[in-house]
């Protein structure tokens, strides 16, 4: 059996989402590791872990438009090679701080990319598995790369020599066999129709109804995806004054907590899932919210046990939204323009990703327990303001599903 023909088709693109989210956050847990030995603040560590965005948000715009004309294998494999050069400039980073953020530029370039194409090629690879698969499966590895990328350098940075070379160096040899792989994979299911045809206007979204739906259900509710993801991991360390030289080790533990929650909580994700309401959504939100108040008490008492916590609810509202937010806009967006949509929807959720760096410079003048606290009442007004259009737009009962495949299930 050839790839084309195999079930297991989407893996190697599943996988190469995977290792593309490894080199986005794999700088994430060295926030500590340059505030010490090479002297960065606060805010210039943190405006290097958001620089990131300004490479991604274009790349979400603009990579899922041309994989829905183009294809997604070509741009798929195109931000597997900036991934890649991105880990190289970060290596050189020893050389001038410069570098870092050229490195952090094109691993958000790469990450946009990816999300764009590679999560609607994983989502056309799956038709004939159960509903939803394609969007479980993409943000699952995602979440895993985003969660196995700061755990393997700090382990490294930690544990063995040259800490500024050889976490990006793991993920550069990692990366390169891939290549073969994705290579060998058929493209989308949607594409073939449309490449080498003239570009026209496409309908963006599946049924009269769904677009009022995204904009009042997931376009609130998507930037909590990355804003509860990185006030874990970023945030609440900083939270703590009397670390000293454990500050590295539990900034390593607070990105190992908030993304493996992450990652573990988002089989629940498709069971709460109810294309008739928000119920996902809702109980994503919730778990954030409560994140947020229990990060509050954490700075508030300096129980640094308590901020890990935090970072556990936090991570648990990042993983669920992120799949919440998946399968409402597949279910809204139309099979052409579902390239499209993604990036929209992961530009809305990048988007939060800017909380960190938008703290700690605000938190010059202004205490961060009470930046937290107006984040925490920012999410209870999303969370009202989601719940009171939890019904509003959902697909009318009958209506016409999305066409069977032939591709078999798994």
């Amino acid at each position: 059996m050839t790839l084309a023909e195999s079930t297991r088709a989407w893996l190697p693109v599943a996988l190469g989402l995977m290792l593309v989210g490894w080199g986005a956050n794999q700088f994430a847990s060295m926030l500590a590791f340059y505030q010490q030995t090479h002297g960065f603040s606060q805010v210039a560590v943190t405006s290097m872990l958001g620089i990131y965005v300004a490479g991604l948000v274009p790349a979400l715009l603009f990579g899922g438009r041309i994989s829905d004309r183009f294809g997604r294998k070509g741009t798929s494999i195109a931000a597997l090679l900036v991934a890649v050069l991105a880990s190289a400039a970060m290596i050189f980073g020893v050389a001038s701080p410069v570098v870092i953020y050229v490195g952090r530029l094109l691993a958000g370039v790469a990450t946009g990319a990816a999300m764009a194409a590679s999560t609607s090629w994983v989502k056309e690879l799956s038709h004939g598995a159960s509903a939803g698969a394609g969007a479980r499966r993409a943000s699952l590895f995602t979440t895993a790369g985003f969660w196995l990328g700061p755990v393997a350098s700090g382990l490294i940075a930690n544990f063995a020599p040259w800490p500024e070379v050889l976490p990006y160096a793991v993920h550069i040899v990692l990366c390169l066999p891939l290549f073969v792989f994705v290579a060998r994979v058929p493209e989308g299911l949607q594409i073939p129709l449309a490449i080498g045809k003239p570009a026209g206007k496409p309908e963006p979204y599946a049924y009269p109804g769904a677009g009022q739906r995204f904009r009042r259900v997931v376009v609130p509710g998507a930037p909590w995806v990355f804003g509860a993801g990185t006030v874990g991991f970023a945030v609440v360390p900083g939270l703590f004054t009397d670390l000293g030289d454990m500050a590295l080790v539990y900034s390593t533990v607070a990105v190992a907590l908030t993304l493996g929650s992450g990652v573990a909580i988002q089989p629940w994700g498709r069971r709460l899932d109810d294309a008739q309401s928000a119920h996902a959504t809702l109980v994503a939100l919730a778990m954030s919210v409560l994140g947020l108040l229990v990060a509050l008490g954490s700075g508030r008492w300096q129980w640094p046990w308590l901020g890990l916590l935090a970072c556990c609810l936090l991570g648990a509202g990042y993983g669920l939204m992120l799949v919440a937010g998946l399968l409402e806009t597949q279910r809204l967006s139309s099979p052409e323009r579902l390239g499209a949509a993604t990036g929209k929807f992961y530009t809305l959720a990048y988007a939060g990703y800017l909380a960190p760096t938008v703290l700690a410079f605000v938190a010059l003048w202004v205490p961060m327990t009470h930046l937290l606290f107006a984040v925490f009442a920012l999410a209870v007004c999303c969370w009202v303001l989601i719940a009171l259009n939890s019904r509003h737009g959902v697909r009318p009962a009958g209506a016409q599903r999305e066409p069977a495949h032939s591709v078999p299930a798994d």
